[in-house]
């Protein structure tokens, strides 16, 4: 499939310190491994103050819910009620979310998760992840499916490989409409395999899509129920995905929907 591309870039902009400042480097001209350093240093910086930026957002939107849920039981408006303990509970499951695909990250960015390559069958291992996904869909009225596939054993790590597809088909539920279809496809290619997440939701502008990997540049869509996300889930399946040698692409246009294709190289041993 042709597609975009794209190679996990932490940082893009120029590091404003030249890196030959005395203070930093009062002993000449850096090292490689000190520039490397200083690089990921203010990369961890940077990471930092967007993810407090972004816990601080959601607490505060959980404070604010619950002073105006307070208001409506005083005023026994249950209606009203119900629906804030609604809100509530979806800016609670951000926040949560969002501390997860961190510390999950931030876990494999270390490589602290061990590599297991095991047999299994992709089949089976896609229809389990699916099948986790259905009460998800069945929310907006959705459907996964199995359409293209080309079934056999896989050398890989369950845990990464099931991740991946986790959050792809997350994302593509829920930025999908109501009533949508998120289509998996499985091809098995000489040396490799190739799967696909397609949907016809909302779709992606180019300057959505030029920041999807880009940690400090983060370009959040709602889903079209409302729901968020904390930008993470896409970092981590691209970094399981490298992990296996393989690449992440991606095909999308806005009001059309959204391909996400990666590949596994057939591993032996």
């Amino acid at each position: 499939m042709a597609g975009k591309n794209c190679n996990l870039v932490a940082m893009e902009k120029s590091d404003p310190t030249p890196p030959t400042d005395p203070i930093l480097f009062p002993h000449g001209s850096p090292t490689d491994e000190e520039i490397r350093l200083r690089a990921l240093n203010h990369t961890k910086d940077r990471l930092m103050s967007i993810v407090g930026h972004d816990i601080r957002t959601a607490i505060g939107g959980v404070l604010t819910l619950t002073g105006m849920l307070d208001k409506s039981l005083e005023a026994k408006d249950i209606k009203e009620a119900k629906r804030l303990n609604g809100l509530i509970r979806r800016s609670s499951r951000d926040a949560e979310e969002l501390l997860s695909d961190l510390l999950a990250w931030s876990r494999s960015s270390r490589q602290d998760i061990e590599f297991k390559l095991e047999a299994m069958d992709i089949l089976e291992l896609v229809q389990t992840e699916a099948d986790r996904l259905r009460a998800v869909a069945m929310k907006k009225h959705q459907r996964i499916q199995v359409k293209d596939f080309d079934s056999g054993m896989i050398r890989a790590d369950r845990y990464m490989l099931s991740a991946v597809f986790r959050n792809l088909l997350t994302n593509a539920l829920k930025f999908s409409h109501n009533e949508g279809v998120v289509t998996i496809s499985i091809f098995r290619q000489p040396g490799l395999w190739e799967f696909q997440i397609a949907d016809k939701g909302i779709g992606m502008n180019p300057d959505v899509q030029k920041r999807l990997l880009k940690i400090d540049e983060r370009k959040k869509q709602t889903g079209t129920s409302g729901e968020g996300g904390s930008g993470f889930g896409l970092l981590l399946c691209e970094d399981f995905i490298q992990r296996h040698g393989g690449h992440l692409t991606w095909e999308s246009k806005p009001g059309k929907g959204s391909t996400f294709s990666f590949t596994i190289p057939e591993l032996i041993g």
